[in-house]
């Protein structure tokens, strides 16, 4: 499994720094974050290269809130990647308790961690009809 962390500013980048000074290093693991001069397109696509990469099936992304430029960029992919796994809202407990989740199974993390979190994420998945807008997207 693969996490992409990203945020407004070097938030994602020293929660990184911080998970790994708890639990070590992490290979598994790719930042993001916007800057006054990132736009939601350069963003985005940014974001395909690393989901085309990895896989989406393959991949957790982590953004600190909903309907920011972060969540929105990745979003945006979701038609191209219906896999792509989007949760918003993360801190440093969410990060620490995935990255050291027992197993490698996606859908296992994000059903512990809905059960687990549910009150601070909010998870981002296609609906099933073809719609291309923001709206049609389920919270």
């Amino acid at each position: 499994m693969h996490f992409i962390v990203v945020s407004h500013g070097p938030f994602a980048k020293a929660a990184l720094q911080s998970t790994e000074m708890i639990i070590g290093e992490q290979e598994n693991v790719t930042t993001f974050e916007v800057s006054y001069d990132t736009t939601l397109e350069g963003m985005a696509e940014d974001l395909k290269k690393v989901i085309e990469i990895k896989g989406e099936q393959n991949i957790v992304v982590f953004c600190d809130i909903l309907g920011g430029t972060p969540a929105n960029a990745c979003v945006k992919n979701l038609n191209e990647f219906p896999e792509l796994s989007i949760v918003t809202g993360f801190n440093l407990p969410v990060l620490i308790e995935s990255f050291m989740f027992s197993t490698n199974n996606k859908e296992e993390l994000l059903a512990h961690l809905k059960k687990t979190h549910e009150e601070s994420l909010t998870f981002i998945k296609p609906k099933t009809n073809e719609k291309e807008s923001i709206e049609e997207y389920e919270l």
